[in-house]
C-alpha cells in the first residue's frame, strides 16, 4: 500500500475526526490532518475559490499553521497570499461568512487566485509525504500506521 492510500484509508477510518466532528473541537495532531487534507482535497479538485466556497472552509484559518506544522513553509505561504487576496480585510471567522464572501468574488480576485492554484498545483512539498510522517510520529492520536511499500 502507498503512503497516499494509507492516507485515505486513515482519513476513512475512525482514527481521524475529519469530516466527523466539529473542527473547532478536534484535538492539534487531528486538525493538523484535517486541514491539511481538506486542503488538498478543495485545492485539487477546484481551486481555492473552491476550498474557500465550501464547509472545508472552517479549516482555513488554520491551515498555514497546520502546513508549518507538518515542515510545507512554502505552501504555508501561497495559502497565506490565497487568504490575503481573497480576504484583504481579513479572514471571517465564520465558516458560512466565509463562503457567502466567496459566493461573491470579483473577476480579479479569480485571477489572482487562479495564479495561486497554479502555484499550488506545483507542489513546492510533498504533502502526503509530510502528512504520512505527521500521523506516524503520532500514533498516540491515529494508531499505528503501516509501512508503506513504495518508499
Amino acid at each position: 500500500m502507498s503512503q497516499d492510500q494509507i492516507l485515505i484509508q486513515l482519513s476513512m477510518s475512525e482514527k481521524t475526526q475529519f469530516g466527523k466532528e466539529d473542527f473547532a473541537l478536534q484535538s492539534a495532531p487531528q486538525k493538523v490532518f484535517s486541514a491539511i487534507w481538506a486542503l488538498e482535497d478543495e485545492v485539487n479538485n477546484g481551486g481555492f475559490s473552491q476550498y474557500f466556497a465550501n464547509l472545508s472552509n472552517e479549516t482555513a484559518g488554520y491551515v498555514c499553521e497546520a502546513l508549518q506544522t507538518i515542515g510545507a513553509p512554502k505552501t504555508a505561504d501561497i495559502c497565506k497570499r490565497a487568504i490575503e487576496a481573497a480576504f484583504p480585510d481579513g479572514l471571517p471567522s465564520d465558516p458560512e461568512e466565509i463562503g457567502q464572501v466567496a459566493a461573491g468574488f470579483l473577476v480579479e480576485i479569480e485571477d489572482k487566485l487562479n495564479d495561486l492554484d497554479e502555484e499550488f498545483y506545483t507542489y513546492p512539498h510533498r504533502l502526503s509525504d509530510l502528512l504520512y510522517r505527521f500521523v506516524y510520529q503520532h500514533s498516540e492520536e491515529f494508531g499505528e500506521v503501516p509501512e508503506p511499500e513504495n518508499k
